[in-house]
């Protein structure tokens, strides 16, 4: 027995004296005390206990969300805008004043009551996002910023951004084509060149979920010889043929209006020949050498389209994996990256060497001789390679 069951017995024998009546309420008695001690006891150690656990719950949550808000806040407001100008290229992968000037200009069209965090922060939290490959909630934890608050501010300053579309990419004028033209043609024998179309395979899927293969959208754009892109269409999720995104694009319609019929852009294979969209002679059928000379010059001279897409790409990593759910999140965000290339190249100039021009604007086409797209590029690869072997002509 325990001493609580050994100390009732007892007490039913005590002094005789002592009526059975009485022994029994005093024996009663003494077991309710140490229930009471016990029960005491207990509530004791449980509030002890309860109190370690909650000082344990509450320390872990001051250091591992509270502090590293705290200390996070303070990098931004004392770190981050002290960022030298080589920290801020490393970080951004664009000038600290073309960061600016980005906010300069945004805030003309911020909507009215949308300064909880001002226009400066997000405007960083949405570049560092673009530029970096990291989650909502590792920004949140930098910036101060509840995780579906920095989802809130991506996709607002993305918009916002995109919005400034027309302002920033737009089809060069009649003198712009004709700079294009001479630069073209004095760099890589080109003629009559005022642009270059090509489309990039982006990814679009979860970064948690390896095991689910990304799908692919694609991006057409036209860039001109500063690579700056004149022109762009967003395809569908899932549509990965260049031919079909630009059929369904606004370009497959007007170029014919848009384009003289002496200029024409420069397209690979997978686009079909136009009579402004000149592309290489098949490869898979039997070609001469001049075909092939031809081809040669025109992959040259196209080699700017890929050069701005892996800047594209390089500058803005989001877009190696865009990890968004709502297709129109995913087009929105694809124009605002080609919108804010375009911004950076206005301020920061074309990375491309500029060089001496040492030729005239190109040829003059017959229209009397030249009908078909068939025959305008069979004109060009005779004209090609006549300027590069006059003496076997």
């Amino acid at each position: 027995m325990n001493n609580m069951d050994t100390e009732f017995v007892m007490e039913l024998f005590l002094d005789d004296n002592v009526s059975t009546l009485n022994r029994l309420i005093v024996a009663t008695a003494n077991v309710v005390n140490e229930n009471v001690e016990n029960i005491a006891y207990i509530n004791d150690s449980l509030m002890k206990e309860q109190n370690e656990t909650v000082a344990s719950v509450t320390s872990r949550h001051l250091t591992t969300i509270d502090s590293p808000l705290m200390i996070e806040h303070d990098f931004y407001e004392d770190t981050l805008k002290n960022f030298s100008q080589e920290d801020y290229y490393e970080r951004f992968k664009m000038n600290k004043t073309t960061v600016e000037a980005l906010i300069n200009f945004l805030n003309v069209y911020v909507k009215p009551g949308s300064f909880i965090v001002e226009l400066d922060k997000k405007v960083h939290v949405f570049l560092w996002l673009l530029t970096n490959d990291v989650s909502f909630k590792e920004i949140g934890e930098l910036f101060g910023l509840h995780k579906s608050s920095v989802s809130y501010i991506f996709h607002e300053i993305a918009t916002l951004i995109a919005e400034q579309r027309n302002q920033f990419i737009n089809w060069p004028s009649l003198e712009e084509q004709h700079v294009t033209r001479i630069k073209v043609n004095s760099k890589y024998g080109f003629p009559n060149c005022i642009g270059f179309i090509d489309a990039c395979r982006l990814k679009v899927g979860s970064r948690r979920k390896t095991r689910l293969k990304p799908e692919i959208i694609l991006l057409q754009a036209v860039c001109d010889e500063r690579l700056m892109f004149i022109d762009i269409h967003v395809g569908d999720i899932g549509i990965t043929r260049k031919g079909k995104v630009f059929r369904e694009s606004f370009l497959s319609e007007e170029l014919k209006n848009l384009v003289d019929f002496d200029n024409h852009l420069l397209g690979d294979s997978d686009f079909k020949l136009r009579m402004n969209l000149i592309t290489p002679f098949n490869c898979e059928e039997v070609v001469t050498s001049e075909e092939m000379r031809f081809n040669a010059t025109l992959w040259k001279a196209h080699s700017y389209i890929h050069q701005a897409f892996d800047i594209l790409r390089d500058r803005f990593r989001k877009l190696n994996l865009i990890d968004i759910n709502k297709p129109a999140a995913v087009h929105t965000l694809i124009c605002a990256a080609c919108v804010l290339h375009n911004f950076v190249l206005i301020h920061e100039g074309s990375p491309v060497k500029e060089e001496v021009v040492t030729t005239d604007e190109g040829v003059t086409i017959d229209t009397d001789v030249v009908v078909t797209a068939a025959e305008k590029r069979q004109f060009l690869c005779n004209y090609i390679n006549y300027m590069q072997n006059p003496k076997n002509f």
